[in-house]
């Protein structure tokens, strides 16, 4: 096991200070307003569908992390993928898993999922 150092009072450890390996990142919306669509759940369909490709390998990897507003709320809940800068508006389990395994996977966006500006 690793061991835990103190650098000036503060808790070091290498792993805490290197950037995780990834092709692409993964930004869900949990803010309020998507949290009240279903964001929280549909967090955690995100998180075991990449989980069973772990297997398959996700080309690159793919880094998650939660946010809160992301905007825009009416259209949520919003996921954002980078390099990319695919905004997407996911509203079910289908939506992700279906972005995970085409997008995420296969590398293909998903036109239908894509938030699209409004006139």
């Amino acid at each position: 096991m690793t061991e835990i150092t103190k650098i000036d009072g503060v808790d070091f450890h290498p792993d805490w200070s290197r950037m995780p390996d990834h092709a692409r990142h993964v930004f869900l919306c949990t803010g309020p307003r998507c949290t009240q669509r279903g964001a929280l759940q549909l967090w955690k369909t995100l998180r075991r569908r990449l989980l069973e490709h772990e297997h398959i390998e996700v080309p690159g990897g793919v880094l998650l992390t939660r946010t809160h507003c992301q905007f825009p709320c009416n259209l949520g809940p919003v996921l954002t993928v980078y390099p990319e800068r695919c905004w997407y508006g996911v509203r079910n389990k289908a939506d992700v898993l279906r972005l995970v395994d085409v997008h995420l996977v296969s590398g293909d966006v998903v036109q239908d999922l894509l938030i699209k500006d409004l006139p």
